[in-house]
């Protein structure tokens, strides 16, 4: 809750009290913030710890996960905090200590986790070896040794996360040290802080219902692929076992195949799926302190200016980066997953089409993000319901029909997406009065992302000869990525450079 919605929130009270030139309001969103999230957040991180053993096993149904659960509890007074300052930093228009905490996090979570995994399992062999315990229990065979380990391996690993969320957090802390470009000596009366707090509490509750709306529309996919697949299978058994022979004869039964193929749909067409959408949400992320500034001072041109340079840079990014996806889903993923080639051959084509609408995700996120900058914060949360019982509706209607499967899931995640996508960004123009320029902004990206696709299969197709596959798909990219470069260039050119102007706000 605090990850979704307690940075963009801080973010935009302190843009706005920044835009009205208030510094001692800017720094009470910050007091504020961290007084009240503080001892909550504490409490969250330690409390669950006695009860780690209950709670994993009446809720998980997995009792040997109460030591992974006690190893990532300080996470959520870590993040908590870490959150706080985020949003602090992008309120005044400073991405760059996101970034760099963002970074840290990544490298250590990695590292730490394969780390103190692998010294838990070499501590567990040595214990072994030596006829002693292995974390409490008596082993006398290497199975033994690992059902006994296991559960403290991984958490071990997952001591990787806590320890990339340290390391953001004395990150944000030295970096608070070193000013915030506003005065060192700034009078915070109670009356600002406590006036803030309640700011911070009416803004956050629209937000975070956002985001548990959005947590919990996320797992429509988890209750019905399985079950509506399992309805298929018992529909038409021969037809499943006919298409996923070569699975079936790996091992798989059919009464374990439902479950492996949500696990290939969500491990990796959603995973890949999901990566332009993350990329282009920083767009949105920044541009809420500008959009919000500017709104609480009624500079309207301003507003509009900074919606079309979000919206022509994520359009300009996503709908190339979709169509290429999909015309190279099966190449890129098996790329990927060279070693999962049975996941790959059930994967590939919902991706294609999931990847379609790759540019419906990437807006509606960004789109989001801007309503909130605009008082709108509620919307998105009738929007986010309405999206996911689009979902709900034709993943039942479709994923049961013989001829689609997963396909049918892919189709209802890019027709929800497409709802959400229209419904947000028509909203956020209508409330800003922004003109939209469809011909420019939609119209020319896609045509240079087709040929763009369009070229990366003619090269595939025409040098499969003479190259191995992964450098033929790296090379396949790379000629996709160049041609739409050329093509986007070609066109700032002719319109007189119109796309620099739209990029850089002008």
């Amino acid at each position: 809750l605090c990850a979704a919605s307690l940075t963009p929130a801080v973010a935009q009270l302190v843009s706005e009290n920044e835009a009205r030139r208030r510094p001692e309001a800017v720094r009470g969103v910050k007091f504020a913030a961290l007084r009240i999230f503080f001892l909550p957040a504490l409490l969250c991180s330690t409390v669950p710890a006695l009860f780690a053993g209950f709670i994993t096993r009446r809720f998980i149904g997995n009792a040997e996960a109460a030591p992974a659960v006690i190893a990532i509890l300080p996470c959520v007074f870590l993040g908590t905090v870490t959150a706080v300052y985020r949003g602090y930093y992008e309120g005044l228009r400073n991405m760059l200590p996101t970034a760099i905490s963002q970074i840290l996090e990544s490298v250590v979570r990695v590292s730490f986790g394969v780390g103190f995994a692998y010294i838990a399992q070499l501590y567990a062999m040595k214990r072994f070896v030596n006829g002693q315990p292995v974390f409490g229990v008596i082993c006398r065979s290497v199975d033994q040794m690992s059902d006994a380990s296991l559960p403290y391996i991984a958490a071990a690993a997952v001591l990787g996360v806590t320890a990339s969320e340290i390391s953001s957090f004395l990150y944000m802390l030295i970096r608070s040290m070193f000013g915030d470009g506003l005065p060192k000596k700034i009078h915070l009366s109670k009356s600002t802080v406590q006036n803030e707090g309640r700011r911070l509490l009416r803004l956050l509750a629209p937000i975070t219902t956002s985001a548990i709306v959005s947590s919990l529309a996320g797992t429509v996919d988890l209750y019905t692929i399985i079950l509506c697949i399992k309805t298929s299978l018992f529909k038409y058994p021969e037809l499943y076992a006919e298409k996923y022979s070569d699975i079936i004869s790996s091992g798989v039964s059919l009464k374990e195949l439902p479950n492996y193929l949500y696990g290939s749909f969500t491990g990796l067409a959603s995973t890949v799926f999901g990566l332009a959408p993350s990329l282009c949400s920083v767009f949105g992320k920044s541009a809420l302190p500008n959009i919000s500034e500017a709104w609480a001072v009624k500079d309207l041109p301003r507003v509009r200016r900074e919606i079309r340079r979000v919206m022509t840079v994520i359009l300009y990014i996503s709908i190339p980066a979709g169509l290429g996806l999909s015309a190279l889903s099966h190449d890129i993923l098996g790329l990927l997953f060279s070693s999962r080639a049975e996941e790959v051959s059930i994967s590939y084509q919902p991706l294609a089409i999931m990847a379609l609408g790759t540019a419906f995700a990437t807006v509606s996120g960004a789109a989001y993000s801007m309503l909130q900058a605009v008082g709108k914060a509620q919307l998105p949360i009738y929007i986010t319901i309405a999206g996911a019982l689009k979902k709900l509706g034709l993943n039942m209607l479709l994923i049961p029909l013989p001829g689609l499967g997963l396909n049918g899931a892919a189709i209802a995640s890019t027709v929800s997406g497409a709802v959400m996508c229209i419904w947000s960004t028509a909203a956020l123009y209508v409330t800003t009065s922004t003109k939209p320029s469809p011909a420019f902004s939609i119209g020319a990206p896609l045509f240079g992302g087709a040929l763009a696709a369009t070229g990366a299969v003619w090269v595939k197709t025409s040098f499969a000869k003479f190259m191995s596959k992964p450098l033929l798909v790296i090379f396949s990219v790379c000629f996709a990525v160049i041609s739409y470069i050329i093509f986007i260039i070609l066109l700032d050119i002719s319109t007189k450079n119109r796309v620099q102007n739209e990029i850089l706000g002008k």
